[in-house]
This record gives structure tokens, sequence and C-alpha cells, in this order.
């Protein structure tokens, strides 16, 4: 018989009101790779509770040895409106998580093309990364198209992480 143990460690950064979700920090082997996962916007996800979205991001980046990741959003707002603040603090949050990952995976999804705002945000964010020069993927169907969301449901269970296009969004 084989007894197997783990630890997932959780930090999640809110503000001070607990209305916007700055990061979802998940560790559980902090020797392997490191990636930064961007999505559209903050999920119902905490320091205990998962969301399926979470869920499916921790399994695929195990499955591709990672050992942690740092779960960010375009809009950090939980309730109510984005403030200006909250759209500052959210950027700086974006850059801190940028110096300390390998791999930042920009799966937004299908739908921020048609969002003007969620299109300047990410185009904010793309300068950034540029500028820092990270290494940029997106998710790739096993079809060929990319720019997909985690629960897109032909990439629920596999990943394919390919160089990112900005002609995908």
């Amino acid at each position: 018989m084989i007894t197997t143990k783990s630890t997932i460690r959780t930090e999640v950064i809110y503000d001070d009101e607990m209305k916007n979700k700055y990061l979802i920090r998940k560790e559980w082997d902090k020797n392997k790779k490191k990636a930064l996962v961007i999505m559209k916007n903050a999920g119902q996800a905490d320091e205990i509770v998962q969301d399926q979205t979470t869920m499916y991001v921790i399994n695929n980046l195990s499955k591709l040895e990672y050992g942690v990741v740092d779960i960010v959003n375009l809009f950090p707002s939980i309730e109510g409106d984005e403030t200006k603040e909250s759209a500052v603090e959210n950027l700086k949050c974006i850059q801190e998580a940028i110096t300390r990952v390998d791999d930042v995976i920009i799966a937004v999804g299908k739908g921020a093309e048609t969002n003007k705002k969620a299109v300047e945000r990410l185009n904010m964010i793309l300068a950034i990364l540029l500028d820092k020069k990270a290494n940029i993927l997106q998710l790739e169907a096993n079809f060929g198209r990319k720019g997909f969301h985690p629960l897109y449901p032909a990439l629920k269970h596999q990943w394919k992480l390919v160089p990112y296009d900005a002609a995908t969004i």
C-alpha cells in the first residue's frame, strides 16, 4: 500500500473592502515551472473554495509540469463597478506577478474580442508583457483554433499551449 500526501498553498489578494480580487496564487510544487494565467473576470474561487475554472487551470497546469499558478483577470471586480483605483491596482498586481513566473498564459476566451473595454485592457497588459519580454502563451484546441478560456469544452481536460498570437483577439 502506498500513501501519498500533498499540500496546495493558496494566497488571495483582495482590496480592503473585499470587492475586488486581484490575484489567486496556488502552489503545489515550488520547484517546478510557474505560470501566470490571465482571464477576463474574477470568479467565485477564494482561499478555500475552488470554482470550475480554477480547478481546470490547476489540473491542466499540473499535467504540463507546472507547480505554481498565479491567476489574474482583466477585470478584478467581484461585486459592483470597477473604479479607476481598482483598475490601477489590478495592473500593478499583474506587473508584480509577471516577474515571478516562467510563462504567461492568455486565457480570456473568445467573448473578450467583442468587448471594447476588455480589448483595451488586454492590449495594456500585452504592452507590459512585451516590455518585460515575457513568454506569452495561449490555449489551442486540437482543431487548430486558438485563444480559448479554460472552460471551453474541448480544452477542459487537456491543454495545448502555443505561442500567443495577438491576431486571435
